[in-house]
C-alpha cells in the first residue's frame, strides 16, 4: 500500500516513475515465484519450408543449427559454432547434414513444426497419405557439445544420412564474395577457401576442416607489430573443427520405429589431423553413452533456469486489438529474441552481429550490393568485430541476469590485453592500451582499415579515416564492467579480470591527452563516433565514458589497491570539461563535440550521455539538454544498431519509445521465415542489433537502476499490463505485476545468490 501511495505521489503521466530506496522489499529467505508460461509465444509452422531461409535456429550457446524439412521431406540442418574461423579470419559454418527416411513422412500433408523455447528444443510432426506419422525432437545439448535428434514413427523406418559438404576444393574467394572476408578484401594475395577433409563416410560421418596457412603472421606484419609473436600464439593454423555424426538403430533390420542421432562438434589447434579425429570420437562416444533422454531432461532443466531467473510479460490492458497484436508481438518479439542470445552467447567468441551462428545461403531477398547466390558462410562485413555493433546483445543481459553470457564479451577483450598494450608502446611510446573500433577477434584492427598501402601514415593512423579516432569503445566496455559488479557485485571478478583491463584503458587517456592551461584534458585528435571524424575536439562519447568510468572506480576506490593508480584517476576526473553542448532554436543541447566539421555518419553521439553512459535521463540533471537534442537529432532512424527507442526511455517520453518498441518488433525480413531473423538493416541476416536494443529499451521503458535510486515505470504505457522480473544493481531480483487498474506491485524482492 505504501508503493502505490508513492506512486500516486510522485508519478506524472509515468515520467518520472518511482524512487525506491536500496534494500526495501528485501526478503532473501522468500520462495520464487512460478515461472510464467512462455508457450503462447513459440513459433509454429503448419507447412514445410521451401529452403534454408525457412530454418528455425536452435543452440546451445556455442554450438547450433539451421533447421528446416522442405517440400519433399528431407530434414536438413546446417551445423554452426561460435569460434570455427577459417585461415583468412572468416567465420564459417561446421557444415550440413540430410536426413531422409524410407518410408518418407515428414511430406506429409499433416504438418507442425514447433520451436519450443521454454524447453530450447524442436519438435517435429507430419502424417502422410497412408496414415503413417512421425515425431522428431531436436536439441542442441545444454551441457554437451552435441545436437541430439530422436524420433519415432508408427512404422518401422531406415534413415539415409548425408554430409551435405559445399567446401568440397579449395579455391579462392573473388568479387563480392570477398565482403565475407572483409578486413582482408584488398589483400596484395588470394583470399584462399581450405576445403573440409572427410575421415569417415560410411555408417559415421567424420569430417573436419584445417587451416593450413594463417593471416595472423601477415596481418602482424602489415601492423608493424611483427615480434608481437615472441609473446602471443597464432589462433588460426592448425585449427580444426568439424563434426562427428551417427545413428543408433539406423542399420538394423528390420527397419525400427524409434531411431537417434547425434552430432557432435569439437575445435582443437593440432597439426595433427588424427589427433582431432581421436579427439572427436572420443567426446562423441563420452557424450552418446549418457542416454539421451536424460541428457534432455539435464538440458530442459538449464533451459527452465534460464527462462525462472527473469521474464518480461507484456499484456494488454484494455481490449482493444490493436493493443492485443501490439503487446503479442512484442512480448514474442523479447523472448525470441533472448532465446536467440542464449543460443549463441556461451561460446568461444561473443555473439556476431550480423548473422549470429544462423546466417544461410544468400538470395536476392537480402536487398544488398547485388549479394546473391553465395553459400551460407557470408555475411556482409565479414566476422570481425565492430564494438559499436558487437556491445548491443550485451546491454540487455544486465537486467535479464543473463550474466554467463556477458563473459565471452569479457574474454575476448581481456585476452587481447597484451596485444594492446604492445601496440601502445610500440605505436604511441607510453603506458596503457586502446582498442580500435574494428577489431580481429585477437585484438589486431581489421587489415582493409588499418590499410594495406601504408605510404605517409604514421603508426597508430588508421587509413580508414571513419575509424581512424574511434577508440571510444574501451570506454564503454570498462563501463559494462562496471556494471557487471553493480549487479552481481563480484567482487573477485571484478578484481582479478575487470580491474586489470579497466586500469589499462585509464593509464591510456591519462597518458595520450594533453592539457590546456586551466589543466582540462582536451582529446584531440579525436572524432565523434563515425558521424564526425575531421578535427573534433572532446568529442561527448569520450567525456561522458570517462565521467562515468572515473566516477566508478572513486566509489569504489576500496577495492584498488593501487594509490598511484586512485590518484591518478582523481586527477583525471578532476580534468574533465563539461559535457559538449549547443544552442538549437534558443535551446541548451547536448552537443556530439565541439569543432565539428561535416556530419559523415548517422548516429547520434551526442546522446551518448543518456545512454550508455546514463549522465542524463530520469530523475537526473539537466535531463533538457537530452530533451532538446533528442528533438533535434539529425536523423529519425532507430531500427538495427540504433538506439533510439533506448534514448527515449532513459528520458521518459513515453510515446515514442512504444511506437519505436512496437514498430520494431514487427518488422523482421521479408525473405526469413522466423519471426525474430531481424534485419538486414545497416548489417546482415539475422541482424542481432535489432532486437537486443528493443529489449533494453522494453526494460528501461518499466525499470532504471543505479546505484542509489531505481526508477519504476519511467516510460511505460498506461495500456500495457506487464509481468516481471528482472535483475536490479546490488544483486536485486525483483518480481511484480503492473496493470493500469491495480497500479505497480512489487511481490517480492531476493538477493542474487549466484555470486
Amino acid at each position: 500500500m505504501q508503493l502505490k501511495n508513492l506512486m500516486k505521489k510522485t508519478r506524472r503521466g509515468f515520467l518520472w516513475g518511482i524512487a525506491l530506496v536500496a534494500g526495501s522489499f528485501f526478503a532473501p529467505g522468500a520462495p520464487c515465484m512460478a515461472q510464467v508460461k512462455l508457450a503462447p509465444y513459440n513459433v509454429v509452422w503448419n507447412a514445410q519450408s521451401s529452403g534454408p531461409n525457412g530454418s528455425m535456429p536452435i543452440g546451445n550457446g556455442d554450438i547450433g543449427a539451421n533447421v528446416w524439412v522442405d517440400s519433399s521431406g528431407l530434414l536438413q540442418l546446417y551445423i554452426s559454432k561460435t569460434d570455427a574461423y577459417s585461415e583468412i579470419g572468416r567465420l564459417l559454418k561446421i557444415g550440413k547434414i540430410t536426413i531422409a527416411t524410407t518410408p518418407t513422412i515428414l511430406n506429409g500433408a499433416s504438418f507442425t513444426q514447433t520451436l519450443d523455447i521454454q524447453t530450447g528444443s524442436i519438435n517435429i510432426k507430419a502424417t502422410n497419405a497412408r496414415k503413417e506419422s512421425i515425431h522428431i525432437t531436436i536439441f542442441a545439448d545444454a551441457n554437451n557439445p552435441a545436437i541430439t535428434i530422436t524420433g519415432k514413427a508408427s512404422t518401422g523406418i531406415s534413415l539415409n544420412i548425408k554430409n551435405a559438404m559445399w567446401r568440397n576444393k579449395t579455391d579462392t574467394l573473388l568479387g563480392g564474395e570477398k565482403r565475407s572476408a572483409y578486413g582482408m578484401i584488398s589483400a596484395p594475395f588470394p583470399l584462399l577457401r581450405e576445403r573440409d577433409t572427410i575421415l569417415d563416410n560410411t555408417k559415421t560421418l567424420i569430417w573436419v576442416h584445417q587451416n593450413k596457412s594463417s593471416i595472423w603472421q601477415s596481418t602482424l606484419d602489415i601492423q608493424n607489430l611483427t615480434k608481437f609473436n615472441e609473446i602471443g600464439k597464432d589462433p588460426l593454423l592448425y585449427q580444426n573443427f568439424g563434426a562427428v555424426v551417427s545413428a543408433k538403430e539406423q542399420v538394423s533390420k528390420p527397419p525400427q520405429k524409434d531411431f537417434e542421432i547425434n552430432i557432435t562438434v569439437l575445435k582443437k589447434q593440432t597439426a595433427n589431423i588424427l589427433e582431432w579425429k581421436k579427439e572427436a570420437i572420443t567426446l562423441h562416444h563420452k557424450t552418446t553413452e549418457q542416454p539421451s533422454a536424460q541428457r534432455f531432461i539435464a538440458h530442459k532443466k538449464w533451459w527452465n533456469n534460464f527462462w525462472n531467473k527473469h521474464y518480461l510479460i507484456v499484456t494488454p490492458g484494455d481490449s482493444s486489438q490493436q493493443t492485443q497484436k501490439e503487446t503479442f508481438a512484442v512480448t514474442q518479439g523479447y523472448q525470441l529474441q533472448r532465446y536467440m542470445n542464449a543460443c549463441a552467447g556461451r561460446g568461444g567468441l561473443p555473439i556476431k552481429f550480423n548473422g549470429s551462428i544462423f546466417t544461410v545461403d544468400v538470395d536476392e531477398s537480402m536487398g544488398k550490393r547485388n549479394l546473391t547466390g553465395y553459400d551460407a558462410d557470408f555475411r556482409d562485413w565479414g566476422a570481425n568485430y565492430w564494438f559499436q555493433n558487437t556491445r548491443l546483445p550485451y546491454y540487455s543481459m544486465l537486467y535479464s541476469g543473463d550474466f554467463e553470457l556477458i563473459k565471452p564479451l569479457f574474454k575476448m577483450y581481456t585476452s587481447a590485453l597484451s596485444l594492446a598494450k604492445y601496440r601502445t608502446q610500440k605505436y604511441f611510446k607510453h603506458e596503457g592500451a586502446y582498442f580500435p573500433e574494428t577489431m580481429t577477434p585477437w585484438g589486431t584492427y581489421a587489415n582493409d582499415n588499418y590499410g594495406w598501402n601504408r605510404k605517409n601514415l604514421a603508426d597508430g593512423v588508421s587509413e580508414n579515416m571513419y575509424i581512424r579516432y574511434l577508440w571510444e569503445g574501451s570506454l564503454e566496455l570498462s563501463n559494462l564492467m562496471l556494471d557487471y559488479y553493480a549487479f552481481t557485485k563480484d567482487q573477485q571478478t571484478f578484481i582479478k579480470e575487470h580491474l586489470p583491463f579497466i586500469k589499462e584503458i585509464i593509464w591510456f587517456y591519462n597518458a595520450h591527452y594533453k592539457r590546456n592551461t586551466s589543466n582540462q584534458i582536451v582529446i584531440e585528435p579525436a572524432q565523434s563516433l563515425e558521424s564526425y571524424f575531421e578535427g573534433v575536439v572532446n568529442p561527448l562519447p569520450e567525456i561522458a565514458g570517462l565521467t562515468r568510468v572515473l566516477s566508478g572506480l572513486i566509489a569504489n576506490q576500496s577495492m584498488i589497491k593501487d594509490p598511484s593508480f586512485i590518484k591518478i584517476t582523481k586527477e583525471l576526473y578532476a580534468s574533465l570539461p563539461a559535457l559538449p553542448t549547443q544552442t538549437i532554436k534558443g535551446q541548451t543541447a547536448l552537443a556530439p563535440g565541439y569543432n565539428l566539421g561535416p556530419r559523415t555518419n548517422v548516429e547520434k553521439p551526442e546522446l551518448y550521455a543518456v545512454f550508455p553512459f546514463r549522465l542524463r535521463g530520469v530523475g537526473k540533471q539537466k535531463i533538457e539538454e537530452a530533451i532538446v537534442a533528442f528533438n533535434n537529432r539529425a536523423n529519425n532512424e532507430f531500427s538495427g544498431w540504433q538506439q533510439d527507442p533506448i534514448f527515449a526511455a532513459y528520458l521518459g517520453l513515453t510515446k515514442e519509445a512504444k511506437e519505436m518498441v512496437v514498430h520494431n518488433f514487427t518488422t523482421k525480413h521479408g525473405g526469413s521465415r522466423f519471426p525474430a531473423f531481424w534485419g538486414p538493416n545497416y548489417d546482415w541476416v539475422p541482424d542481432q542489433d535489432h532486437g537486443t536494443v528493443n529489449m533494453r529499451a522494453l526494460q528501461n521503458m518499466l525499470v532504471q537502476s543505479e546505484v542509489d535510486q531505481t526508477n519504476w515505470l519511467p516510460a511505460w504505457p498506461t495500456n500495457w499490463n506487464v509481468d516481471f522480473r528482472v535483475h536490479l544493481q546490488q544483486q536485486k531480483v525483483v518480481s511484480g505485476k503492473y496493470s493500469a487498474q491495480k497500479g505497480l506491485s512489487i511481490i517480492q524482492t531476493l538477493k542474487n545468490s549466484h555470486f
